[in-house]
């Protein structure tokens, strides 16, 4: 008796590990199908593109990177590259420092109102961001800083900071206040021991949100069409959506843009995937 049960504990956990494997490959491949139909239209010749039944495998197909040296030579592609570069990073770094200062406030100090804030800074990230660019249209134009990099590195870092400084409150939760107790103990100051000890266990959640602002600054369309003007100020996202014409849509250098455009932020999460799985231990012995 003892033995059949087992046995069909067994296959019902070996069910359960077969189901939940076809269910992770069947949800990977719907996932990355999008990413592997733009990158095989990049290099695949116009009138395949266009075919009334094209081939999800192109098989005896001809190749060719014609669309990408078309948008190098044709498009001001490595002039968006670099503007959405400046933005990103601007937007990233600002973001985290705030970040890393608010949270800290939030969870190690007893204030009167500190819930009120941190329900402040998740309602900020609720309002949709149309009801912002409004605003940041009039604020930055008073300011003179209109079609300019600035107004947009600050707007992405007014949007992402309420999102990024809970990410972070979230994580200086999660480690014990002794920890900088003791280093508080040992001579550092608060600063010092959010710098020596917090940060370097830390690391993960920062690394966690630098991630997040970069994606999100680097796919912004918003902020940008809003407040920038002049073509010589465009990023990669205004500069994908001109190249889709009111007739026209030469789908070949379209999908070669975007091709190109993703591939800096899997730059990005190849470099912070070491710190997205690295645990609390691994930085607590860094410290």
């Amino acid at each position: 008796m003892t033995v059949a049960i087992a046995t069909r504990r067994n296959k019902i956990q070996k069910f359960r590990l077969n189901w939940a494997f076809v269910t992770t490959i069947v949800v990977t491949v719907v996932l990355l199908f999008p990413v592997y139909w733009m990158f095989l239209t990049a290099v695949l010749p116009t009138s395949a593109v266009l075919s009334r039944t094209p081939a999800v495998i192109p098989i005896g197909q001809p190749l060719s990177l014609d669309a990408v040296k078309g948008v190098l030579t044709e498009t001001s592609i490595l002039s968006w590259f670099a503007r959405s570069a400046v933005v990103t990073i601007g937007a990233s770094v600002l973001s985290a420092v705030l970040s890393i200062f608010a949270a800290f406030a939030m969870s190690r100090f007893i204030l009167p109102g500190s819930k009120a804030v941190g329900f402040t800074l998740l309602m900020g990230r609720v309002l949709p961001g149309t009801l912002l660019a409004l605003p940041f249209f009039v604020l930055f134009q008073t300011m003179g800083l209109l079609d300019t990099s600035t107004s947009v590195i600050l707007a992405n870092t007014a949007a992402i900071t309420p999102f990024t400084a809970l990410m972070m409150k979230s994580y200086f939760d999660g480690i014990p206040r002794e920890l900088d107790e003791a280093a508080m103990v040992d001579g550092c100051s608060r600063l010092g021991a959010l710098w020596r000890v917090l940060l370097p266990v830390s690391i993960p959640g920062v690394a966690a949100c630098v991630g997040f602002a970069a994606t999100s600054a680097w796919t912004d369309l918003l902020f940008s069409r809003t407040l920038l003007i002049s073509q010589e100020q465009w990023t990669i996202p205004m500069g994908i959506a001109s190249m889709i014409g009111d007739v026209n849509v030469n789908w070949n250098q379209l999908m070669a843009v975007g091709a190109l455009s993703i591939l800096p932020v899997l730059v990005v999460y190849w470099f912070l995937q070491p710190h997205l799985v690295s645990g609390m231990t691994a930085g607590g012995v860094k410290g």
